[in-house]
């Protein structure tokens, strides 16, 4: 595991500690992070072979048909 230091004014860590261990916080918000860039990049790559390939539905159709399909799973 890696560790990763941060310097953070005290008001922000005391606004941290209101959601719960900032460790917790921290590893929270970089997942959510991380997930919002690579949603972006998928909808960016829809952009495109919708461009290519003239699809009738635009790309938060295919968000909504993607949920659906894996809501039925």
């Amino acid at each position: 595991m890696t560790i990763i230091s941060v310097r953070i004014s005290e008001k922000d860590k005391s606004a941290l500690r209101k959601h719960g261990r900032i460790s917790s916080v921290i590893k929270e918000a970089i997942a959510m992070y991380l997930d919002s860039q690579q949603s972006k990049k998928t909808i960016k790559r829809l952009k495109e072979l919708q461009k290519t390939d003239s699809a009738s539905t635009t790309a938060s159709e295919d968000v909504s048909l993607i949920r659906q399909d894996r809501g039925r799973q």
